[in-house]
């Protein structure tokens, strides 16, 4: 049985994240997938900061529509750069020699469905940002937005995977995603791995390495503390990209290369019953 619990986790996480660095060895340009998306969004900033759509100031309020535009065109960039991660991943999974290009074609034939995904990824986001309200939305408007997004990120687990794969479009990918994450594990289920645990780890590793650069020179320690984050944040990214494509190969019934059937079966447990 695998191990419950935090330590169960991370336990159950360093397996899966060990699964996953030995598909990212064979394609190590997977990791730049992350990285164009994140270039991608700076750039968006950037023109929307020297156009005037987006007030630099302190005082300055920007606008509902800018705002709207800029959380879309994030959101495409980071759904795009996640769907051909995805592809390549399932290339590879399934005995084929994926490559950058490779996974960016095959996310451009799918560009319509990564398009509409994105309106209805930003239109659910703001949604959530409505309920949960400003900084003092209220305990239970922040309960239930919580709740929201848990609910909307288990069903949607597998959209992307299944948009690149099998060119559903976006409702039906909700849909099959759904199907799958029950027929696959159930419906009272809870997370047996928690990659944001390194997240967090990763981030704090790289502002203990900036402070430390920042003690000879404060723009050596931005510079350095900035490259350790994003390095080690776009390797996390990656790997979980991998390993969503190994659940849904799983969830499919196949067997993905590098995984354990049994790390794939114990991803997901029941939730415990709170005593009565």
């Amino acid at each position: 049985m695998r191990g419950r619990g935090f330590f169960g986790n991370i336990s159950n996480t360093l397996r899966m994240m060990k699964s996953c660095v030995s598909v990212l060895k064979k394609d190590k340009e997977l990791i730049l997938f992350p990285i164009f998306s994140a270039i991608s969004i700076i750039l968006l900033l950037v023109v929307m900061g020297s156009s005037g759509l987006l007030p630099l100031g302190e005082e300055q309020e920007i606008s509902m529509i800018p705002l709207i535009i800029l959380i879309f065109v994030a959101n495409f960039f980071i759904v795009f750069f996640n769907s051909a991660l995805i592809s390549a991943a399932l290339e590879r999974l399934r005995g084929g020699d994926p490559n950058v290009n490779s996974g960016i074609s095959h996310a451009l034939k799918h560009i319509h469905h990564i398009f509409l995904w994105s309106i209805i990824v930003t239109i659910v986001a703001l949604l959530i940002a409505a309920i949960k309200g400003q900084r003092r939305g209220g305990i239970m408007r922040n309960l239930l937005g919580s709740l929201l997004q848990a609910g909307w990120a288990m069903m949607t687990f597998f959209v992307i995977p299944i948009i690149v794969s099998e060119n559903k479009g976006p409702i039906d990918s909700i849909k099959r995603s759904t199907s799958l994450f029950k027929q696959t594990w159930g419906n009272q289920i809870t997370a047996n791995f928690g990659f944001a645990i390194f997240q967090f780890m990763a981030l704090a590793a790289s502002v203990a390495i900036g402070w430390f650069f920042g003690m000879v020179n404060e723009t050596l320690g931005m510079v350095f503390g900035l490259l350790c984050a994003t390095t080690s944040i776009s390797i996390i990214y990656t790997l979980e990209g991998i390993y969503k494509a190994a659940l849904y190969e799983f969830a499919l019934g196949e067997k993905p290369l590098e995984f354990q059937q049994e790390d794939l079966r114990s991803a997901y447990r029941a939730k415990v019953a709170p005593a009565t």
